[in-house]
């Protein structure tokens, strides 16, 4: 899995945790998709993620 591609995991996995989140779409643009990603790290709340979200995280960072 290349970065791009761990990034847009990390992404759809917490957009899909929130409904709120569902429906927005995922920018093309590299730099936009990085602020997206720090933006939902910052204001998701602590609970359990799944092992294979965690090892993708690991990875991207």
């Amino acid at each position: 899995m290349t970065q791009d591609e761990r990034r847009i995991y990390l992404i759809r996995a917490l957009l899909s945790e929130e409904t709120q989140y569902r429906d927005m779409e995922i920018p093309s643009d590299k730099q936009q998709q990085k602020r997206l990603l720090r933006a939902l790290f910052n204001v998701r709340m602590p609970k359990p993620v799944s092992g294979q979200f965690l090892e993708v995280q690991d990875a991207y960072l």
